[in-house]
């Protein structure tokens, strides 16, 4: 017996996250994929929905109006916690603190400035000032708002969960490994076991690090289908996405840029760049989802063209799953995930994708349909003579003659999907029907 000792080169296909991510949203559908933007546009600040151009054309959509918009958040905010402060118990002194200390806030809720030198421009001692900012951090909504900093944001966002503890304030301080998911690394810092750092991580990444930043709200889809197939008057079907069905975000950079211009902690900074890198990397998997499912869509529009006009099952031409990777260039998984939940409006309704599917008859008919050849098999048996019925190797043989290569074991088959008797069942049911007598015509009257 002899040991070889050899190596071997093997490749293996590992998903990234960002893989991941891109397939996780080609397979939802509308409904699903509007929440779970909301839910990342939550937790992430840069991730931000594209502002829709007004129908009445009046110019582009200019800096002037993001602008505009942008002015206009920041007072209803100022004002929604001017409202809050007012409904506060405070003596005159803090009130008035309190009110200034809300003009004090930066885009993203917090007192950016050092504490002693906002005791300088506003004449307030410093207990006075960090008593104020205390109630204040307990008392307005949404938790976060008058933080010092990143971490302060995130501890007045645990305390309002109660999930706060010596452990979570240790990662705090390494908001570094947070930002690069490192278990290895919290378990080392914290001392726990791979279940508690997963937990705590995932507790620190449902925070929102910019509370005072406005939430994207996305229209309802109503199950809204993400493919239109619209038909000019030559019945040519052209291909658009559905915008409704389709959220448009985007990622902040003018918001990124002003958290760098302000942001002086290094380990928060990490914090930031891993969720400006989240948004962009969700929006360029939105977009991949878009693109995928409107090839898809331009691909079954040019095979099944008659079908989706008349809607027949016989005009459809043969298209798999594999047919449409092969063609697209995709994996026949990809395009099941993103046909699982998909809909199309043509003229005549709401359309699944997967109807527009056949399967070819077989290698030898490939232009052919089951649907075709039980039309035309059902068709043979109906006029044929019913004295005289055709065999099933009869009926083969007439359907090879039509391009409809099949076997007789295969004709059998179809013939009972049709609940059509065999040959000499509809053999007796037409010799049955035949008269046991012959009828002659009766002759005229003689005439008189």
């Amino acid at each position: 017996m002899k040991q070889h000792l050899g190596q071997a080169t093997v490749q293996k296909l590992a998903l990234t996250q960002h893989m991941r991510s891109s397939l996780s949203l080609l397979q939802m559908g509308p409904d699903e994929l509007t929440e779970t933007t909301e839910d990342e546009a939550k937790r992430n600040p840069f991730l931000k929905s594209v502002p829709r151009i007004p129908s009445s054309g009046r110019g582009a959509v200019g800096s002037e109006g993001f602008e505009s918009d942008d002015i206009e958040d920041q007072q209803s905010n100022i004002d929604a916690i001017l409202e809050q402060v007012s409904l506060i118990r405070l003596d005159q002194s803090q009130s008035r603190l309190a009110r200034e200390l809300t003009y004090c806030l930066d885009d993203r809720g917090f007192l950016s400035d050092p504490a002693e030198e906002i005791c300088g421009y506003l004449n307030a001692e410093l207990p006075h000032l960090l008593e104020v900012v205390q109630i204040l951090q307990r008392s307005v909504e949404p938790a976060g708002v008058f933080a010092w900093s990143l971490k302060d944001c995130f501890r007045i966002q645990l305390e309002a969960k109660n999930r706060y503890d010596t452990l979570i304030a240790k990662l705090l301080d390494r908001l570094d490994l947070v930002a690069q998911q490192e278990l290895v690394g919290i378990c080392n810092l914290c001392g726990v076991d791979r279940e508690d750092a997963a937990e705590m991580l995932a507790d620190i990444r449902l925070l929102t690090p910019a509370p005072l930043q406005p939430v994207t709200q996305l229209p309802e889809t109503s199950r809204a289908p993400e493919l239109i197939f619209d038909q000019d008057d030559d019945g040519k079907i052209s291909v658009r996405l559905n915008e409704v069905a389709l959220p448009q975000m985007l990622a902040d950079d003018a918001m990124f840029s002003a958290v760098k211009a302000i942001e002086t902690d290094q380990k928060a900074m990490a914090y930031y760049r891993d969720c400006y890198r989240g948004a962009a990397s969700f929006v360029i998997a939105m977009q991949k989802r878009a693109n995928t499912l409107l090839r898809i869509g331009q691909v079954i529009a040019g095979k099944q063209e008659k079908f989706i006009r008349t809607g027949r099952s016989l005009d459809k031409k043969p298209l798999t799953m594999g047919a449409l990777a092969s063609e697209l260039g995709l994996n026949k998984s990809t395009i099941s995930r993103a046909l699982s939940n998909c809909l199309i409006e043509t003229k005549r309704g709401l359309l699944n994708p997967i109807d527009c599917l056949a399967r070819p008859l077989s290698e030898e008919s490939p232009e052919r349909t089951r649907e075709q050849v039980l039309q035309r098999l059902s068709l043979l048996i109906r006029t044929e003579n019913k004295n005289a019925p055709h065999s099933d190797e009869e009926l083969a043989r007439q359907l090879a003659n039509a391009k409809f290569k099949i076997s007789r074991r295969t004709v059998a088959k179809y013939r009972d999907l049709l609940d059509i008797r065999g040959v000499y069942q509809r053999r007796e049911i037409g010799q049955s029907k035949t008269p046991n007598s012959i009828v002659t015509r009766a002759e005229s009257p003689p005439k008189v």
